[in-house]
């Protein structure tokens, strides 16, 4: 992931503010709208808009009605694109345009990102850098109500793992990053082990919990992933200081060394 870059948060609509407008034409609004899940067209928008604006509607009502459920990105730059599309259409409709009219030349279409690598296909134990970037990817653009199915089988699947980040103790300004981070480190070794990944005993836990080895010795990609993170967060919130932020590090690092002690071999499984 690149530096600064953070994930799509699907469930928060500010992020539409402070886009601009540029629209790119049908063709290609048309593969925006369909990889973020909304069955309709460049003409269908423009006639909803034009028909919202007749109304009096504002643009922040419209847009979210042109998706059956939450939009899906797999990056932070394909909603940004969308959106800005979308905006560049309104001001072309409340203009009196169509959106082929006098559209600009096609810009290639948006690609998606790489599917993940095949489940179960880890060696060892350690995450390697294309299991962390692909799985947080695939996260993010989950529709919500996948997400929480895919929550609630990190519940059934680590009960006690579970149970202990859910008592553990945390900063108010890092309990949801701590949280977030945790979950989708499982999502990332659960994807990768498939099998060989076994349930954490509170025992376990428990025993790390105090002093975890660093997580960037123990899983190096994870941790960087996670330092973008919390960096962000730092960035968005005064109150996330360095002594927050160590206990959220402490955390996560206890969490993925109990999931790496709780790989077993291949012939384990067999």
């Amino acid at each position: 992931m690149a530096r600064g870059e953070r994930r799509p948060k699907s469930r928060d609509r500010s992020a539409e503010a402070g886009l601009g407008a540029v629209y790119e034409g049908p063709e290609v609004l048309a593969a925006l709208l369909g990889q973020a899940g909304s069955p309709l067209d460049a003409g269908e928008v423009a006639e909803r808009f034009a028909r919202a604006q007749a109304d009096g509607e504002e643009r922040s009502d419209v847009v979210p009605t042109l998706f059956p459920e939450e939009p899906r990105f797999g990056d932070p730059s394909e909603a940004r694109r969308l959106f800005s599309n979308l905006f560049g259409l309104w001001e072309r409709v409340a203009a009196g345009l169509g959106p082929g009219d006098d559209a600009p030349e096609v810009a290639p279409p948006p690609s998606r990102a790489p599917p993940p690598p095949e489940r179960g296909s880890l060696d060892g134990a350690e995450l390697t850098p294309d299991f962390v970037e692909a799985i947080w990817r695939e996260i993010a653009a989950l529709p919500e109500r996948e997400e929480r199915r895919l929550r609630d089988r990190f519940q059934n699947a680590q009960a006690d793992l579970a149970a202990w980040l859910d008592a553990v103790e945390l900063p108010e300004s890092g309990a949801l990053a701590a949280s977030d981070l945790c979950f989708e480190a499982w999502a990332m070794f659960d994807h990768a082990l498939d099998e060989r990944l076994r349930p954490v005993v509170w025992a376990e836990i428990r025993a790390l919990e105090t002093e975890p080895p660093p997580l960037e010795s123990e899983q190096p990609a994870l941790a960087a992933y996670a330092a973008e993170q919390l960096d962000n967060l730092a960035d968005e919130d005064a109150t996330f200081g360095a002594p927050e932020r160590a206990q959220v590090e402490r955390v996560l690092a206890a969490f993925a060394a109990a999931l790496s002690r709780a790989v077993e071999s291949p012939m384990d499984v067999s």
